[in-house]
Parts: structure tokens; sequence; C-alpha cells
């Protein structure tokens, strides 16, 4: 293995590692998130003063996601790259 496969290797795991924490924070957002929701929906329509906090919260998860899958396919490049550099010279 050469340098060159050996960084990509290392890039691929540290991406894996982002991605797998952006997935753990989006899985607990999508809970809370929820949660506010079922609590707002219980509450009488006037007396609802979290609806920014879900707001934001879905924004958040939003964007969690997005980086995610954005990283999932960067990886995604990455194992075609690295397959290309080992069996296609």
């Amino acid at each position: 293995m050469n340098d060159n496969d050996q960084t990509i290797a290392q890039r691929i795991a540290t991406l894996e590692g982002a991605v797998r924490k952006a997935r753990l924070e989006a899985m607990q957002l999508a809970a809370t998130l929820l949660m506010k929701e079922n609590a707002l929906l219980a509450e009488p329509r006037n007396n609802s003063n979290d609806k920014g906090a879900v707001a934001a919260l879905r924004a958040r998860y939003a964007g969690l996601v997005s980086a995610a899958d954005d990283t999932q396919a960067l990886i995604d490049r990455l194992h075609a790259e690295e397959h290309t550099e080992k069996y296609h010279r």
C-alpha cells in the first residue's frame, strides 16, 4: 500500500466517523423533535411557545441529514477512486 492509498483510507475512515456522529446527532434530534411536536399537539392552540424551537430543531435536523448524505457521497467516491487505483492501473 503506497502513501496515496493510505491517505485515501485515512480520509475514508475520518469521513465515516464524521458521518456516524452526524447520523447519531440527527437521530437524537429526531427524538427530541417528536417529543416537542407531541407536546405542542397536546397544548391548547393559543398557548404554544415552542414553535420557534421546533422550527430550529427541524432546520438543524435537515442540515445534519444533508451533511451526512453529502459526506456519504464523498466516501462512496473515494471508495471508487481507491478501487480504480488498486485494480485499474
